[in-house]
């Protein structure tokens, strides 16, 4: 087929997509950062142009499904095919104009898109609405991210293998290899083919477990009950060998023409509450804005900085280091409620969850007390992590760079202004930036700090950002060289903001 994407593809894309774009099902094990969503859009416009669908739904977490509309589509997917694209928004989908918005969408005459989260997926009226899309169009289903299927018993994996059955064409992407779990790549494979595992003799999870595992009985004496421990883990590679004819698995080590950094964003939705002090605040600069009173760069700042740390979580402060959390109110300041207390530090352990698991990290926070839940965070979580601000003893400082450069920590977690010059932390290949003061000087010199003589891959950057927020528009002024700290004005704020 005659095909000219939008965008160059990489070697390795281009492989795939030629040799199999037409495929009904395709399994892309690709590590974050090597292209999976391009491929994904290339392989939708291909399939439209043949008559083959007019729709693509894209199942991810929360906040990626937005990015597939919001920078996905509009970077990859070529001009000349007529597009309407909706991303779903749970709060909002009882609405008259988001209900007007979908039944366009239905009713398109060119390539339909649509993008959900898993949460809303299992909802009443997002699961019927996914399944009216597919019903009423021709689709290619994909499940970005689809690990979170990974439970066979779980109510969202029922209800993703159902839609599965409503799609010709069907796309699994995550970039967590077989080995790392060899469990979790049952269901997902049930998705493409639901007979792929009967036809191969392990028709039940019990029996694919059994068979990929050996297994044996240990009793909890506390709770008086018995429970499966696996012991080791046995014929991946047979397990391999039969993924091998509807997979494709790629890492950043086999990709030569990867740029030195790529860079993301991992979006996410603010609490009800952060939202409404947000729009409260908003409206009030705004006012003051159009009053006419003088602006000055430092007055800006002020207030561009408040914004920030409600989107933090904070209650709104001049200090620039210790915010004030706030309370225990819906956000509040414990990791324990990860995903529906803290949004944003949600969105962090996502990331987290999804990076391979040799792969290290640094994490740049603005705020010390981002830095202390964050590190908390981890704890919880298992990972070795260590932490490098200003709460820190110089010589505490070393030792946390020799542990995350030569030892087990596996994240290193600091303040830009305290860790971003000087260091060299190449043992980091991915780098996320958890909130961002407004210094370029500060911003360039940590991304460096992983991107510099000793780095022997390609570095990722991901964003951590509020959509429709101020977030977006620092992130993006200071990936495009502007020192927001000294070079906002008042007519910039007054764009942000509106």
């Amino acid at each position: 087929m005659n095909y000219v994407p939008k965008t160059r593809p990489f070697d390795h894309q281009r492989e795939e997509l030629e040799a199999h774009w037409g495929d009904d099902v395709r399994a892309l094990f690709w590590e974050m950062g090597t292209g999976k969503s391009k491929l994904v859009i290339d392989t939708a416009a291909m399939l439209h142009a043949e008559d083959k669908v007019d729709a693509l739904l894209v199942v991810a977490p929360n906040g990626v499904h937005r990015n597939w509309i919001d920078n996905e589509l509009p970077a990859h997917l070529p001009d000349r095919i007529p597009v309407r694209a909706l991303f779903w928004e749970s709060k909002r989908a009882g609405t008259k104009r988001h209900a007007e918005a979908f039944r366009e969408l239905v009713l398109h005459e060119g390539l339909a898109v649509l993008t959900m989260s898993y949460d809303a997926v299992i909802t009443p009226r997002g699961n019927k609405a996914a399944m009216d899309f597919l019903i009423k169009r021709t689709g290619l289903l994909v499940l970005d991210e689809s690990t979170r299927i990974k439970t066979p018993g779980a109510a969202r994996t029922k209800r993703i293998l159902t839609l599965g059955k409503y799609a010709p064409f069907r796309r699994i992407l995550t970039g967590t290899p077989v080995t790392n779990g060899p469990f979790d790549v049952y269901s997902q494979i049930r998705f493409l083919e639901p007979s792929f595992w009967r036809e191969r003799h392990l028709d039940t999870f019990a029996t694919f477990k059994s068979y990929f595992a050996v297994i044996e009985s240990r009793e909890n004496h506390q709770q008086r009950r018995m429970y499966d421990h696996v012991v080791a883990y046995r014929r991946l590679d047979q397990l391999q060998e039969m993924l091998k004819g509807i997979s494709t698995r790629v890492t950043k080590d086999d990709v030569l023409n990867l740029p030195p950094k790529l860079y993301g964003e991992r979006l996410f939705e603010p609490t009800p509450e952060q939202a409404r002090i947000y729009e409260q605040l908003r409206d009030e600069y705004i006012v003051w804005l159009d009053s006419g009173e003088p602006v000055t760069a430092d007055m800006a700042i002020t207030r561009l900085l408040r914004l920030q740390q409600i989107l933090c979580g904070y209650l709104p402060s001049d200090d620039f280091q210790d915010p004030e959390p706030a309370g225990r109110g819906p956000w509040g300041t414990s990791p324990c409620d990860l995903k529906e207390g803290n949004p944003r530090l949600g969105a962090l352990m996502e990331v987290i969850e999804e990076m391979p698991a040799q792969r290290k990290g640094i994490i740049w926070a603005r705020f010390r007390r981002d830095i202390d839940i964050i590190m908390d965070a981890l704890t919880q979580s298992g990972e070795r992590a260590v932490r490098y601000d200003g709460k820190v003893e110089s010589d505490a400082r070393a030792e946390a760079i020799r542990h995350f450069q030569e030892g087990d920590a596996r994240f290193f977690v600091a303040n830009p202004a305290a860790g971003g010059t000087g260091l060299t932390l190449t043992a980091a290949t991915t780098v996320i930036y958890y909130s961002n003061d407004f210094n370029l000087e500060n911003r360039l010199q940590s991304e460096d700090r992983a991107h510099r003589i000793g780095q022997e891959h390609p570095v990722q950057y991901i964003d951590i950002v509020a959509p429709g927020t101020v977030d977006r528009h620092i992130v993006r002024a200071l990936r495009t060289k502007m020192n927001v700290a000294s070079q906002i004005t008042g007519d910039q704020l007054r764009e942000w903001l509106r």
